[in-house]
This record gives structure tokens, sequence and C-alpha cells, in this order.
């Protein structure tokens, strides 16, 4: 934060910016910094400053990093607001307001739930049901990411063990957690992972941990952490694959049991337009990742599955797992455990 006199902020602050951005030390070492100017005319109080100073670094930050941003009236309404939900979300974690809902990943050649993806979501006193896109954010922010990833985790855990007690062996392949980059850097996390398969009885070869490329790409020690889970016999999956820069690199890296075809690469998939650049991409792209998956001995899932077209062209393509909302939308466990009832009656049926 910079508190100064009207008129100096802005070479104040270059100055120090420049000087910070100096590579330091014989390592080169780059240091980034962000900043908030407040600018008052004499006798306004310290306190007042501080806080002004104070939500403009906030908006420095959220721009990215070595920012900085000029305090104007209202900029503190943002940071109130980040400050009031992580409360919102300490208590939530502590009310027992949060609740998984689970997508199913179906079998393309039967129609059956092979697997379910658990995803979270918060279910408020007053705003009723809160998407992650609304606190998912604020909980990486906060660190809360971290007991909340820990409580989805058990839960998908302890549910899919007892889908698979009242149903039997054969009824899930995989329960799919996803888990955030600050999850991975959580001393606990591998602990955390053992706990709940124990506690659960759930076999480690089920419980499939999903991971954005973003996660994956973080160093030595979240591949250390990755490569301790695998080793318990938990697969990981990349999730989004195909987007980013090092996808396929990464796959030498990273023990990937399972690649996640982007839903970008299945949108229009189905569609057939002779000549169309476009078209011919999407079909290229998911037939490379599934004969890349195949040739290293990897299992994939198609995302983003609209229409029965697209199903059936993945299908052809090579795919044979597929998730979506034609598929199957998210679902209460309750709603999941009727669908797979209804599975295991229409087999019997035709046993």
């Amino acid at each position: 934060m910079l508190i100064t006199t009207p008129g100096q902020d802005r070479a104040v602050v270059e100055r120090i910016m420049t000087a910070i951005a100096a590579p330091i030390s014989a390592h080169r070492l780059l240091v980034h910094a962000s900043a908030g100017i407040a600018s008052a005319p004499a006798g306004t109080p310290a306190s007042h400053l501080l806080r002004d100073a104070d939500a403009a670094m906030f908006t420095a930050k959220q721009r990215g990093k070595a920012n900085w941003v000029r305090y104007a009236p209202g900029m503190e309404k943002p940071a109130q607001a980040h400050a009031q939900l992580g409360g919102d979300l300490r208590r939530a974690l502590d009310a027992g307001e949060f609740r998984l809902v689970y997508q199913p990943i179906v079998d393309l050649r039967t129609g059956r739930v092979a697997g379910v993806e658990a995803l979270v979501r918060w279910l408020h006193p007053e705003r009723g049901m809160v998407p992650p896109i609304d606190f998912i954010p604020a909980a990486e922010r906060t660190g809360l990411i971290v007991p909340l990833g820990r409580w989805v985790l058990r839960e998908t855990c302890r549910q899919a063990a007892e889908w698979i007690a009242e149903f039997g062996p054969d009824v899930l392949e995989k329960a799919a957690p996803n888990v955030s980059v600050r999850q991975l850097h959580d001393p606990d996390f591998v602990a955390d992972v053992r706990a709940a398969l124990a506690d659960s009885g759930l076999s480690a070869s089920r419980l499939v941990l999903e991971l954005t490329e973003s996660a994956v790409l973080r160093g030595h020690q979240v591949l250390r952490v990755l490569h301790e889970v695998h080793d318990m016999g938990v697969r990981l999956a990349l999730d989004d694959f195909g987007t980013g820069e090092s996808s396929l690199s990464l796959l030498r890296a990273f023990p990937a049991a399972i690649v996640k075809l982007d839903k970008s690469f299945v949108d229009n998939i189905e569609l057939d337009e002779p000549g169309s650049a476009a078209a011919n991409a999407r079909q290229a792209v998911a037939r490379a990742v599934v004969q890349l998956a195949d040739a290293l001995g990897l299992d994939t899932v198609a995302e983003g599955i609209e229409n029965q077209e697209q199903a059936d062209r993945l299908l052809k393509l090579g795919y044979t797992v597929g998730q979506g909302y034609h598929l199957g939308r998210p679902v209460s466990a309750e709603e999941l455990t009727a669908r797979l009832a209804s599975e295991q009656r229409s087999l019997r049926a035709a046993a």
C-alpha cells in the first residue's frame, strides 16, 4: 500500500516498481509487486488512507501481477464482499451447508453408468443453491479450498462405497472428485487420501482424482505428491485435455491413467460440413487424442456430450466412455441411487 500526497503517486510507484523488477542475487531472481495508492488532502485520518490504499491494492491484485491502481470511491466494496464471502464459507463449512451432486460418466456402448464425477454445491440458507463459480475462487484465495476439498474427497469415497455395498462391485468403476492446486500443496494431502479410502473401505483403484493441466504444472513438489498417490493405486485424470500448451509433454512426467477430451473438441463434432476446416479439425483432434491414449495405455472420457449424434460420432472415433448433459446432468446422491437401481433391474430382467 502506498500513502502519498496528490501529485506524487505516479512518480513514487513507478520508481518502486522499477526497482523491484530488477533481478536480484546471483540467481537472477525476479520479484513482482502489486500496489494500491491512496491520495488525500492534508488532515485526512491515517486510518482512512490505509483503508483506501488497501482497497486499491486488492483491486490491483485482481488484475494480475505487477499492477498498481489508484483508489477511487467505491473500490472498497469488492474487498469487503471478498472478506464477507470468506467468513460465510468458513461458517458454511462448520454448519454443513455444502452438498455433493454427481454427474454420470456413461458407457457409450450400453448407456450404463460407469462412474461419477463429484461436484460441490453450496446450499446457502438465504441464497439457495450457490453454483461453484460463485464460491470456488473465493475458497481458493482464502485457503478454505483445502478443508472443503478434504470434505469432498471423504464424502465421495463414502458415497461410492455405499453404492457398491448396495448394488455390488460391478455398479461403479470410478468415483472422481476434483482436486485443486492448493490441495496438492497441502502437506497432509496424501494422508487425507489414504484416510478417506481407509475410513470408507473404497478400493483405491475406484478413486479417480481429476486435475487440470494448470494444477499439474506446478513443479516437483506437486509431481512428487501425485506419484505418491498413484503408487497407492489411485488413478489420476487429466481434465480439459487438449487445451493447454504442454498437454502432450505433460503425459511423460504426469502419472495419468485417464485423459478427458475437452468439451471444445466435442461441440458440433457431429456436424458434417464438407470443406469445413473447423469440423475437420475437431474430429482430427478427437481422433488423435484417443489414438495417443491407446498408445500410452490410458483410458479416455469425452466431455460435454449434448446429443446422441455427438455420442455416436465419438463412439465411431474410438471413445467408449463419455460425460455430458445428454448422458446425465449432475444430480443428488438419491437421484443417482434411483438410476443405478433402475439399471440393475433392467440387467436382471435381461438375464
